[in-house]
């Protein structure tokens, strides 16, 4: 007997518990029958087209993903539509969908803790949000070795493996202290800079937060919102593999690469 979709839905919530998730965020069981048995799980960082038919290649009964396959109630489903052609599509296959997405990027060892620990930050610990309760979003730490923004933001895109990086800041000011956020987070500028981080890691970052950032002498390093989430599909295939099987039998977990939807041009 293989684990049922409910079995693992309890391991990713004891990893990442859904009361950890933004009040606008909507992880857990998405589409499926939580009773169903799964044999094999594709985990991805999006439901994207890709990642679907991937799960329907590998006869997968189990999409494991970071972000939602929906975030608004549905009015309809429309299968002119790709949403409903996604969601007809994985239904008739069978495969169900969980996601672990803003819960994730908070738990202890979820995104941002994998984060830190891929730029090589010592020291590490929650990013202080002021007028918020609870877990932190983001994280911050320290460089073992202070360096000038430049070169930090080229080691840090080398050690994500991000194809290119965008600065804001001045490439010679001295780095000592980190915040990272993956994913969206420039909002946490102010944070991070209240935290007395010197730069904040993040993805998305929009014109508007940058000139703020700016104009206040925060340093920002957008390296992509896939590339800082990555660690959430290695979170997500680790998670699973730990659940106790006894003799029931081994799940298969495939992992589905993907990078960013932007590819940098030449000049």
């Amino acid at each position: 007997m293989s684990l049922t979709v409910s079995e693992i839905a309890r391991a990713m919530e004891s990893v990442a518990p859904l009361s950890l998730a933004e009040p606008w965020d909507r992880p857990g069981l998405q589409l499926g029958d939580p009773r169903a048995r799964v044999r094999t799980v594709l985990v991805a960082l999006d439901p994207s087209p890709a990642a679907v038919a991937a799960a329907l290649s590998q006869k997968a009964e189990l999409l494991l993903t970071h972000h939602p396959l929906f975030l608004e109630p549905l009015a309809c489903i429309d299968l002119s539509t790709p949403l409903g052609r996604k969601i007809h599509d994985l239904l008739t296959a069978g495969v169900a969908v969980y996601c672990a997405h803003t819960n994730l990027d908070r738990a202890v060892g979820g995104v941002n803790d994998r984060l830190a620990a891929k730029l090589g930050l010592v020291e590490v610990e929650p990013l202080p949000e002021p007028g918020k309760d609870g877990p932190s979003l983001g994280r911050v730490g320290r460089l073992p070795d202070p360096m000038p923004l430049a070169e930090f933001a080229r080691e840090a895109a080398g050690r994500l493996s991000a194809p290119t990086a965008r600065v804001v800041g001045d490439p010679l000011r001295r780095v000592a202290r980190v915040a990272v956020c993956g994913g969206s987070g420039a909002s946490l500028w102010r944070a991070a800079q209240a935290a007395g981080a010197q730069v904040l890691v993040t993805g998305d970052v929009r014109h508007h937060a940058a000139l703020d950032a700016r104009e206040a002498g925060m340093a920002l390093v957008d390296v992509g919102h896939a590339v800082g989430e990555r660690s959430a599909v290695e979170a997500l295939a680790e998670a699973v593999q730990a659940v106790p099987q006894g003799e029931q039998g081994g799940v298969k977990v495939v992992v589905l690469e993907e990078d960013e939807p932007w590819s940098p041009v030449r000049t």
